[in-house]
């Protein structure tokens, strides 16, 4: 999937970092880049559940990628309460996408299948 979902602006928003200091610029982006990765492994183990992502669903990742990142930060700034409360804003919000994809009320079949055009994998997606 290799997503871009990190916000440099909105990371630093939650982080009560202004738009105009840059000292910690490349550190964000270095951590944003971790958070970015880090999601993509999550939906890969949960590609099953959650084969098409929608803008709603987008967004959540983005927020989750920036809560990461804010915990990270927190972490290598050695604020460990503050960089828990960040870990548990990211796991809330993964948690809650694969819940809702999962238990939706409606079951659903998928099928992988290779595509005729590439290597890459294709999925479709049937409500049973």
């Amino acid at each position: 999937m290799a997503g871009s979902y990190y916000v440099q602006a909105t990371t630093k928003l939650l982080l009560d970092i202004a738009s105009a200091d840059t000292a910690d610029d490349t550190l964000l982006d270095a951590l944003g880049a971790l958070a970015d990765q880090h999601i993509d492994n999550i939906l890969k183990i949960h590609d099953e559940k959650i084969p098409n992502i929608s803008t709603n669903v987008l967004n959540d990742i983005i927020m989750a990628a920036n809560f990461y990142t804010a915990s990270l930060y927190k972490g290598r700034r050695e604020q460990p309460t503050e960089a828990q409360y960040w870990q548990d804003q990211f796991q809330k919000v993964i948690d809650g996408i694969i819940e809702e994809r999962a238990v939706d009320g409606n079951t659903y079949t998928v099928d992988r299948h290779n595509s005729r055009f590439s290597n890459r994998h294709t999925f479709a997606l049937w409500a049973d």
